[in-house]
């Protein structure tokens, strides 16, 4: 692990379900083998379907699920490992930021106690001076100071993703876990908590897992990019390599389902994604997206393609690039 990594995971594996008295058991294979790291201050977008395992990986990255197997490391600790007391100091390090913006604050406590919270739990600061922090991390997310005595359902979406926010950055994380934090927000005050959040990561050197299903978002926030589906990343790139050279099928299927304001001209061809991803408890052999994809040969349904570097650091699992 380099000294600029902030963020590494290796082999991560999450599955559920287990022994079952009188019947196989059933096993889901929500993430199955992803692997990836994130330098300080930068952004790692993870994409893909619903169901692809995207915030699976997010909330193992909390240590929120149990992990099947692998390891995840923030700066110098191994937190995969830990376990009660040492977990939780651990956690100071890392916070998330929901995607329901409605129902990710407690509706009975008034906003001002929501954001002191992690403060009084991780004991941060001097009790005395813990109003004076929350009336900082209000100024910093954009909110009024004066506000902290109201409770949530006084405030809009966008300004209860700021207080989501403020939370967050109670116990001066180094990495935050986003998962989907703007999907529930209407356009305009999605690109205004975007770029909120850009200026926080400028100002504190934030690192940022992004975990989306808009690419458009992920083009205007992330750093690097992985593609996930059904549990596997399938492509990984820096953002403008995936954008303007997309290698894998699945992502090239992904890049032309974004609606776009012009016409597309005639060069552009699109490659229409049919059918269902299969069930993760029974998985096909060979490539996953074998039974979908409009290009797929023989060899895709009976061998599974690894996960190689196609020059520059792109990385795609895909037989027909070899």
């Amino acid at each position: 692990m380099s000294e600029n990594t902030l963020l590494e995971v290796q082999d991560l594996k999450v599955h559920f379900g287990g022994k079952k008295l009188f019947r196989k058991a059933q096993i889901v294979h929500a993430v199955d083998g992803v692997s990836f790291s994130v330098p300080k201050g930068q952004t790692l977008g993870i994409v893909g379907e619903s169901g692809s395992g995207k915030t699976t990986t997010a909330l193992a990255v909390l240590r929120l699920v149990p992990i099947t197997a692998g390891t995840i490391r923030i700066g110098d600790v191994e937190i995969s490992s830990l376990e009660k007391e040492d977990l939780r100091e651990a956690r100071r390090k890392v916070q998330m930021v929901f995607q329901d913006p409605y129902s990710s604050l407690d509706p009975r406590r008034r906003v001002g106690d929501i954001v002191r919270e992690p403060l009084d739990l991780m004991n941060i600061g001097e009790e005395e001076d813990r109003d004076q922090m929350v009336h900082d991390l209000f100024v910093q997310v954009g909110l009024r100071p004066e506000l902290a005595s109201l409770f949530p359902h006084q405030f809009s979406g966008g300004q209860r993703q700021r207080i989501g926010l403020a939370r967050a950055l109670a116990t001066k994380p180094e990495l935050i876990v986003c998962d989907e934090p703007v999907s529930a927000l209407d356009v305009a005050v999605q690109a205004q908590i975007l770029n909120l959040m850009r200026k926080l990561q400028e100002d504190l050197g934030l690192t940022y897992l992004f975990i989306s299903h808009d690419l458009g978002v992920v083009q205007h926030l992330c750093d690097h990019v992985a593609v996930m589906y059904l549990g596997q990343i399938v492509e990984q790139a820096d953002r403008i390599s995936l954008f303007s050279n997309p290698q894998h099928p699945y992502t090239k299927a992904l890049l032309a389902a974004v609606p776009k304001a012009r016409p597309r001209d005639g060069t552009e061809k699109r490659v229409p994604l049919t059918g269902d991803p299969p069930s993760p408890i029974n998985l096909p052999t060979g490539c996953r997206f074998a039974g979908r994809c409009p290009v797929a040969i023989e060899k895709c349904h009976s061998i599974a393609p690894a996960l190689k570097d196609r020059g520059n650091g792109h990385l795609a699992s895909c037989h027909l690039l070899d």
